[in-house]
């Protein structure tokens, strides 16, 4: 084995995600943001039907009908259903905080922004 074949075996090895997960899960990152963009929506009823769109942004995805379908699929799915439920109870047990209402403010601020004017809202829930 040649020292190119060892260096493009070895890249390979490091490039390719662990078990353990570098990255969240889809279901564990779509929870948490759901979880936030739900409050988003309360405070703010103009980003309703928006979700999958600001989501989909924020992630430099393509919104088709493809990757809705990945989406209901996610969300239908239980690891995506036990993380919503977590996320929930953590917004819901921090939410008392001012700093903590502050932070959600920015982030809706934010999360916005990202949408589209003119852009057909998402399914609705």
């Amino acid at each position: 084995m040649t020292i190119w074949r060892v260096l493009l075996a070895l890249a390979a090895v490091l490039c390719v995600p662990t078990v353990d997960g570098a990255q969240p899960s889809r279901a564990t990152s779509l929870a948490k943001f759901d979880s936030g963009y739900a409050e988003c929506e309360k405070r703010d009823a103009s980003m309703r039907g928006h979700r999958d769109e600001v989501y989909a942004s924020l992630y430099r995805l393509k919104l088709d009908d493809a990757l809705r379908t990945q989406l209901d699929d996610t969300r239908k799915s239980a690891p995506y259903k036990s993380e919503r439920r977590r996320a929930a109870q953590t917004l819901a047990k921090n939410a008392a905080a001012s700093d903590v209402q502050q932070r959600l403010d920015l982030q809706c601020q934010t999360l916005k922004k990202e949408i589209k004017p003119g852009e057909a809202a998402s399914a609705p829930r």
